[in-house]
């Protein structure tokens, strides 16, 4: 098994690099390919890391080699991290760029990748999309590869965070929660209240917790709650009493958090990378598992569900393979129309992202 990740010299890169390692995912004799581009820092930098990680798990350190080239890459599987990030913006006080801002920039950074895999993959290659916006990078190598071999983390990652805001707010383990977020990886997210199940629980003991923790009565009513709520996070935010904000933060229900945690960590001037790359090693660990694993991720649909066409947070079964089928998961009536906003959000932005 072979793991590449284009990107590696970038933070997000590095820390998955580093977890792959300490996880022990790949075999001394398995590969792990470091793709950096040769007009950039990742030229020199990535040889001094390939050193250190050497040094640091000289025990069980498989094959490293460097790839600075678009058609160097080969591997089993393939994660994308390679692109600008949103981070903190330089002026204290202001909220970090979106990540439509990000979406010029990075579609020029993918496209040469995904048409190198095309060309010159093997074409059983698993493609992980970490770039944002994530539906735009899993369109561009959907419309060049095997779009059921293509996977983004949005979904998955915001699902692994409303996992852990609801066992937070009923007070259970994470492991004892079941629970989905679909859509689009931003404002366009759809919390599925309707999935969530928790393990001890009846259905009415899970319902009467879930009725106690939500944002909102009905799903249709979400988004408005979400932008009210992080306004007013905002607001303290940009008072410059950031510890007032998380402790604001820590008061709400567990669907904004998932949303308005990651905005804030980067209002603070921090990243989200430690939670990103945890989030990518384990979906790998899943792929790996050879189990088919029901999850949510951002793919290109073609009808499969909820007759929606083109990149968005699904259900899905993930295999070696890819994602092999649509999990065929019943939408309350409200968390339908969002899905469907959700969808048409994102239509709109490819329009302009990728004319």
């Amino acid at each position: 098994m072979d793991i590449s990740i284009i990107g590696a010299n970038g933070s997000t890169g590095k820390h998955i690099a580093s977890r792959v390692l300490l996880e022990k995912l790949l075999l001394p004799t398995d590969r792990l390919q470091l793709v950096g581009r040769k007009d950039g820092n990742s030229a020199a930098a990535l040889y001094g890391f390939r050193q250190d990680l050497k040094d640091a798990f000289a025990e069980h350190c498989p094959i490293i080699d460097i790839a600075l080239h678009p058609e160097e890459v080969v591997a089993d599987i393939i994660v994308m991290t390679a692109g600008s990030t949103i981070q903190a913006h330089p002026d204290p006080g202001k909220p970090p760029p979106s990540r439509d801002e990000l979406a010029a920039y990075n579609r020029e950074i993918a496209i040469p990748y995904a048409e190198a895999i095309a060309q010159y993959g093997h074409g059983h290659e698993v493609v992980i999309v970490v770039t944002n916006p994530v539906e735009l990078i899993v369109e561009i190598f959907s419309q060049r590869y095997n779009r059921k071999r293509v996977v983004g983390m949005g979904a998955y990652q915001d699902s692994l965070r409303f996992r852990r805001e609801v066992a937070r707010s009923i007070n259970v383990s994470r492991e004892a929660v079941r629970a989905m977020v679909l859509g689009e990886h931003g404002d366009g997210i759809v919390p599925i209240w309707s999935s969530v199940t928790v393990q001890g629980f009846s259905d009415s003991e899970t319902a009467r917790a879930i009725k106690k923790v939500r944002s909102s009565t009905t799903s249709l009513e979400f988004p408005e709650t979400l932008a009210q709520m992080r306004d007013d996070i905002v607001r303290v935010a940009q008072t410059g009493n950031i510890a007032e904000a998380f402790r604001r933060f820590d008061t709400l229900p567990p669907d904004v958090r998932v949303m308005v945690g990651p905005f804030l960590t980067l209002f603070a001037g921090s990243k989200t990378d430690i939670a990103t790359a945890n989030a990518t090693v384990d979906l790998i660990k899943s792929v790996l598992s050879g189990k088919d694993t029901v999850i949510a991720a951002q793919v290109s649909l073609r009808d499969e569900f909820l007759d929606v066409s083109g990149p968005i947070g699904a259900p899905v079964v993930i295999s070696p393979k890819g994602w092999d089928a649509v999990y065929p998961m019943t939408l309350s009536e409200g968390e339908q129309q969002l899905f469907y906003r959700a969808a048409h959000s994102i239509q709109r932005k490819l329009q302009l992202w990728n004319p």
